[in-house]
């Protein structure tokens, strides 16, 4: 058995769950949770979660990109800029901008939207009636939507990685 190969790859696959699962919670459980909370627990809630996410998240997804490079070239079959003209490498290279844009999509999308979002006082956030001022729910919509559009990446990179299983 080629050890660092499989310690490369069992390290990859590992953080890839941390950081897909991580998306998919939070979009399919933990987003629909909270909303049924009230504002200021809401933001106390999101806001542990959030910094705990990002600390994490902004280790585990470069080690991830950079484990799949390393995967793909010193133990796999990319090893001159030919091999990314054949099925394979094309697959990785989808996989891997895809990975570089879901990365930067949430670093300089949704870490925005939420600093957007947790900006507005909740004084302002909720009007006297108890709904939603217009821009709280505009911010909360953004950083919503930001978050699920995020899944998209996921699953181009998760599709790819599936067709490169089969040699695609």
């Amino acid at each position: 058995m080629d050890w660092p190969q499989f310690v490369v790859q069992w390290l990859h696959v590992l953080l890839a769950i941390i950081w897909f699962g991580a998306a998919l919670t939070t979009n399919l459980i933990f987003i629909p949770a909270i909303t049924k909370l009230p504002l200021d627990r809401q933001r106390e809630v999101a806001g542990s979660y959030g910094a705990v996410a990002s600390r994490i998240l902004n280790i585990v997804a470069p080690i991830v990109i950079v484990l799949g490079v390393i995967r793909g070239t010193a133990f796999g079959p990319i090893r001159s800029l030919d091999a990314l003209t054949t099925a394979y490498g094309v697959t990785w290279l989808v996989a891997l901008v895809a990975a570089l844009l879901t990365w930067a999509w949430a670093r300089f999308r949704i870490e925005p939207a939420l600093a957007r979002m947790n900006a507005i006082p909740v004084e302002t956030a909720i009007l006297p009636d108890g709904s939603i001022s217009p821009e709280m729910d505009a911010a909360v919509s953004a950083a919503k939507r930001n978050a699920a559009l995020e899944l998209i990446g996921f699953f181009i990179v998760f599709t790819c990685m599936i067709l490169m299983r089969f040699g695609y």
